[in-house]
């Protein structure tokens, strides 16, 4: 899958309306979500959840309990992601 690149100013007004305020502190709900939108991963928080507890997914840091990711991290993980889609009439 091709990664798709914006242009900044596009970049910061998608980031604005998922809600992400600093691109280098993303919480896992606005992470899912700028996978989904910005990436066209179809992401969902509790699957970023999930590969966290199995050492899979996007890196990530953590501050106390809190997780966040990196709009760089979240790039770098997508970019190797096989999106693939199902298509019921090439059965």
């Amino acid at each position: 899958m091709s990664s798709i690149t914006l242009p900044v100013p596009q970049l910061t007004e998608a980031l604005r309306q998922i809600g992400i305020i600093n691109p280098e502190t993303i919480p896992t709900k606005q992470a899912a979500a700028y996978l989904s939108q910005v990436k066209n991963v179809p992401t969902a928080p509790s699957s970023l959840e999930v590969y966290r507890c199995q050492s899979r997914g996007p890196r990530y840091k953590k501050i106390g309990s809190r997780v966040f990711y990196t709009t760089a991290w979240l790039d770098e993980w997508a970019k190797g992601v096989d999106v693939k889609v199902y298509d019921p009439s090439r059965l």
